[in-house]
């Protein structure tokens, strides 16, 4: 009786951690859009150390740190595929590429 309490007990606290982290994940989703096609702009800060990045065109993109000027790239996003980049968690980067960007999870700077 106790390990069947246990197993309930463990499979609930498993669901909740899904769906406070698919919580997150939507509440903190990004898309960067352009009606243009041209390159764009915005301040972003991850809210992990991960951050993915997805878009609706063929492009680079590109995070410049904001106070620094350091520069990390994904060299080549297709549509359709998803990448990973590691950035310092609590910092504000520039992130630019064409298209729709989608990133995730992050803070926007609004101003």
């Amino acid at each position: 009786m106790k390990a069947k309490r246990f197993i309930l007990c463990v499979a609930l606290a498993f669901l909740a951690g899904i769906l406070a982290y698919s919580a997150i994940q939507r509440e903190h989703t990004f898309t960067l859009s352009s009606e243009e096609g041209g390159v764009k702009a915005e301040q972003i800060q991850p809210l992990f150390r991960t951050v993915r990045v997805s878009g609706d065109c063929d492009t680079d993109v590109v995070f410049t740190d904001v106070e620094t000027g350091e520069k990390y790239t994904i060299g080549y996003i297709t549509h359709g595929m998803t990448e990973k980049i590691k950035l310092e968690r609590g910092k504000w980067y520039s992130v630019a590429g064409n298209g729709n960007l989608t990133v995730k999870p992050v803070n926007v700077r609004v101003e």
